[in-house]
């Protein structure tokens, strides 16, 4: 599943980006895990298009039997849902890592925080 809740919306949906930023601010633990897996999602996707451009830079110059506008449209595609699916699924961990990293952050700003909102003593003494 993705910030939308469909397993097979785009990571690239602004539609699913400002959903996704609105559970954020309200510090949503799911709405972490949906960015931790839609941040895997589009780092996997960058990865296979890499992937491609560099298997399609090893064909002859002429292109191969799939080097067409169209079957480059239809990898592309293919490639973004399998980034989502890989992703949603059991991911390659890199979710997982930019979780543990957000709540150890998250520990260490809260009493910094907390030390702030306290009411601050008075300044002003009994002999001014």
């Amino acid at each position: 599943m993705d910030a939308t809740g469909f397993p097979n919306a785009s990571s690239l949906d602004p539609t699913a980006l400002g959903a996704l930023r609105g559970k954020a601010r309200a510090e949503d633990p799911k709405a972490l895990q949906a960015a931790a897996k839609q941040l895997e999602s589009l780092f996997l996707n960058q990865l296979l298009k890499a992937m491609r451009e560099a298997s399609e830079a090893l064909q002859p110059e002429g292109g191969g039997l799939f080097s067409s506008n169209e079957s480059r449209t239809f990898t592309s595609l293919l490639d973004e849902q399998m980034s989502n699916r890989i992703a949603n699924g059991r991911g390659i961990g890199l979710a997982d890592m930019v979780i543990a990293q957000v709540e150890r952050a998250r520990s260490m700003v809260k009493p910094a925080d907390a030390i702030n909102r306290a009411p601050a003593a008075s300044t002003t003494g009994a002999g001014d």
